[in-house]
């Protein structure tokens, strides 16, 4: 994930990072260190202002002035462009209608390059795989999907259906297929690093200060890393210990301690 996403998608509320970033034009430091732990280490301060004004030209973010200072916010264009290139950000909240959309396809060897194309979509749009050419979803993405099937000639090749899981647990199959034991394990782990590291800000010494700076920035991290690669399937479906948001919680910059 480039710094542009994870600043338009912060502004979208999509990550629970901030809403707004204050005085970015005339006080680029004050907002570099509002994001500080979701821009990589690698991306200093000046590369940082350079990120502010491209996605400024971009039309994605723009500058507004709220009791005498200077702010940056999401902009339609920018909410879209989350929304295509993050699709199921948007879909978490939704109530689950009960069915499954199936995908399968039988495409040639000669066209190999548009399969691989096809199964990376599938994994984008949080698709699992039910067998090798068979993939599933219970969100209601079908007509994103079939248009993304024609416009790279494969509608002969791909065959969509929904359907009602008669026989059987949809949990079940939602465990087994997206192997949620193992995903909700990992923010399992990074709520309780975070959780530790929200303890030592309480105790922090100066001597310390850089070294929990590193592990705040590597706990985030790792936390956007396997935020977008969660399905965000319905509530209904995932188990009942599901660890997501509560180390979302954790690790909220507004939040206080601060993380």
């Amino acid at each position: 994930m480039v710094p542009r996403d994870i600043l338009v998608l912060g502004l979208t509320h999509a990550l629970d990072i901030f809403e707004e970033i204050k005085d970015p034009l005339h006080l680029v430091s004050k907002s570099y260190d509002q994001m500080y732990g979701w821009v990589p280490d690698r991306y200093k301060r000046h590369h940082f202002n350079h990120l502010i004004w491209r996605t400024l030209k971009a039309g994605y973010i723009e500058k507004i002035e709220k009791e005498g200072k200077i702010y940056i916010r999401i902009t339609s264009l920018g909410t879209k462009m989350t929304q295509r290139d993050f699709p199921l950000l948007h879909l978490q909240n939704k109530p689950w209608d009960g069915k499954w959309r199936i995908v399968m396809f039988d495409i040639a060897e000669i066209q190999k390059r548009k399969r691989d194309y096809l199964r990376e979509k599938l994994k984008e749009l949080g698709f699992g795989m039910l067998q090798e050419s068979v993939f599933i979803t219970p969100h209601d993405i079908i007509k994103d999907f079939s248009e993304y099937v024609e416009s790279i000639g494969l509608r002969d090749s791909v065959d969509v259906l929904e359907a009602l899981y008669i026989l059987g647990d949809s949990r079940g199959l939602a465990k087994r297929i997206w192997k949620l034991e193992e995903l909700n394990e990992k923010y399992l782990e990074i709520f309780q690093e975070a959780k530790k590291i929200k303890n030592s800000h309480l105790t922090i010494t100066r001597g310390r200060s850089k070294q929990l700076n590193n592990k705040v920035r590597e706990i985030k991290e790792r936390y956007v890393k396997v935020l977008l690669s969660d399905p965000f399937l319905p509530s209904v479906l995932l188990p009942k210990n599901y660890s997501r948001d509560q180390a979302g919680e954790l690790i909220r910059l507004r939040r206080k301690p601060r993380l």
